[in-house]
């Protein structure tokens, strides 16, 4: 009987971390599932949100971080994002681009002041985009076309340097370069899943 109680421990405690370990990182190494609704978006096709960002700044590319407080994978890159801000900070504005008005404050105490959020209350921006995960970037030309939209890096922490994808496309960009060839590493989405469910007013700044 001792012997069926400890298996029987055993197997609840090993099942236990099993499970705990699919919900903190395994689930984040496959693929974000693809909504059923989605359109890609693709490179040159213009990304229109004059009326959602500041009217009539077009006076430096933008690079928008859709970001989730409560998701590990955003928390993860969180380090290679600020200092993307630091490096690129006088050529692009960057925006951080969270769901709702309940991560505005967790958002805020982890991201720079001088970056300005946006509520994506019904997900305008990021379909507009092609984006239905978080941490994933886009980086919108002057003339509001898309020039990348994916991910920052193969490696979740951002510590690979030959696939940090969003550096190489801002250097191209403001290299007045075509944008890079990047795998399919690049584009296809990892991370947490974007709440489509929303239907309120558009996009606010906070």
């Amino acid at each position: 009987m001792r012997k069926v109680t400890v298996a029987v421990l055993l197997t609840a405690l090993f099942g236990g971390v099993i499970t705990i370990f699919w919900f903190q990182e395994a689930q984040y190494l496959l693929p974000t599932r693809v909504p059923a609704d989605y359109q890609v978006v693709l490179p040159n096709e213009i990304i229109r949100f004059d009326s959602i960002l500041i009217p009539g700044q077009h006076e430096r590319p933008k690079l928008l971080h859709f970001f989730s407080p409560n998701c590990p994978c955003s928390r993860f890159n969180l380090a290679h994002f600020k200092s993307l801000t630091k490096t690129y900070g006088k050529e692009v504005d960057f925006y951080v681009v969270i769901e709702d008005e309940g991560q505005v404050e967790a958002a805020k105490k982890k991201i720079d002041r001088d970056v300005t959020i946006v509520v994506d209350k019904n997900q305008a921006l990021a379909k507009a985009c092609g984006v239905y995960s978080t941490p994933q970037a886009a980086i919108i030309q002057l003339d509001n076309k898309l020039y990348f939209r994916g991910n920052f890096n193969r490696s979740r922490y951002c510590t690979d340097p030959n696939s940090n994808f969003v550096q190489m496309a801002l250097d191209s960009l403001l290299n007045n370069k075509a944008a890079p060839f990047f795998s399919e590493l690049a584009t296809r989405s990892y991370g947490c899943e974007i709440d489509n469910e929303h239907t309120s007013d558009q996009p606010t700044i906070r």
